[in-house]
């Protein structure tokens, strides 16, 4: 939620005066709880892209069984 209210927030934060920065920034941290450094760090940083989590599926069968199953499967064509 909080890299969500970020990608809002960071093209008008780039655009702004230094004053309406401040403001920005001030509603930002009290949305968020960021720190104010970090919450600077956010703003100026580019956004992330989206990335998706992957993960690694121990095989069902070992090596001999996989090559039974290929002799099988090639077999019945």
């Amino acid at each position: 939620m909080r890299m969500e209210l970020a990608n809002a927030v960071r093209d008008r934060y780039a655009a702004a005066t230094t004053k309406d920065k401040r403001r920005i920034l001030e509603e930002f941290i009290a949305a968020t709880g960021y720190h104010e450094k970090s919450a600077i760090r956010v703003l100026n940083s580019p956004p992330e892209p989206k990335s998706r989590q992957t993960r690694q599926r121990p095989s069902l069968n070992d090596e001999a069984a996989r090559g039974a199953l290929i002799v099988l499967w090639e077999a019945s064509d």
